[in-house]
């Protein structure tokens, strides 16, 4: 499993801390209850916290949880129970939560407007290939949110001058050591601007995300294909301080799910990235 963004110092933890999470999970059923008491709550007991509040939510109190008012608490629950080891056995839980934003998604209408008009976000979908994109973006043409499903790589390319001062561009937007970073990597979509490019920071864009695209490339070039959304946090900012992550493989001979996965980095230097070898592809 991936290594994802840790908000604090790796630890050990244990079943031994599940009673105190359960006994505590049942009288937080609000997002912002729920997002200041794992907060507030040790590193080494976030873990098993999460996994009790999860299992004190029904299917509605989730639901209720996934508007966008209180959606960040989800994501503090996935984030805290991706820090578990594997003895606290959390994939039921990250796989309800998973299941929350996704309906979530499917129900959250992009409202649609121009450039320009305060609070209006726009999408664009583009067709590259056999590879389709859409992306979101605010008012201010900046990146929030990008959906694509890939299935052909394309190498040899180069990027264009325009494409390249629009790395220049996106890269001043951030801070010192920032690159223009692409949502979706290059070799699946080719020159696409802003709209596909963000301030990230130079070392997580070379390390931790380019591993990621090599991941999906290889997934591809082993006949499979590649669903991905890729989200930019907090919205309506120049620099985005989180990026989340979550990709489907897929066969295209039957549709059967051979792999999902979900990570949240932060936008910046140190980030890990543990990524499927690629012999392990084949049989997939």
């Amino acid at each position: 499993m991936f290594d994802p963004v840790r908000d604090c110092t790796p630890h050990v933890a244990t079943r031994a801390d599940a009673p105190d999470a359960m006994q505590a999970a049942p009288a937080v059923t609000d997002g912002p209850g729920i997002s200041r008491l794992l907060r507030e709550s040790p590193c080494v007991e976030r873990p098993a916290l999460a996994r009790g509040l999860v299992d004190a939510l029904d299917d509605g109190a989730l639901a209720a949880l996934a508007v966008p008012a209180q959606r960040d608490s989800l994501h503090a629950l996935d984030d805290a129970l991706a820090e578990a080891p594997a003895i606290l056995d959390v994939a039921p839980q990250r796989g309800r939560l998973a299941g929350a934003l996704r309906a979530a998604d499917d129900d959250d209408p992009v409202p649609q407007g121009h450039a320009g008009a305060p609070g209006i976000s726009t999408t664009t979908t583009a067709h590259i290939g056999h590879n389709t994109v859409t992306w979101t973006n605010d008012s201010e043409g900046r990146p929030i949110r990008a959906e694509a499903d890939l299935s052909e790589v394309f190498s040899g390319i180069d990027r264009s001058s325009a494409e390249t001062r629009a790395q220049r561009e996106s890269a001043d937007r951030g801070i010192d050591g920032d690159q223009g970073g692409h949502v979706i990597g290059h070799r699946f979509v080719k020159d696409q601007g802003l709209k596909n490019l963000f301030p990230q920071n130079g070392n997580f864009n070379v390390s931790a995300y380019k591993k990621l695209e090599n991941e999906w490339a290889d997934w591809v070039d082993s006949g499979k294909d590649v669903h991905i959304t890729v989200e930019l946090t907090p919205a309506n900012q120049d620099r985005p301080d989180k990026v989340r992550v979550s990709y489907e493989v897929t066969d295209p001979a039957d549709g059967r799910v051979v792999y999902d996965q979900r990570v949240t980095f932060r936008n910046e230097a140190g980030q890990q990235f543990d990524r499927v070898p690629r012999a392990d592809m084949a049989n997939a």
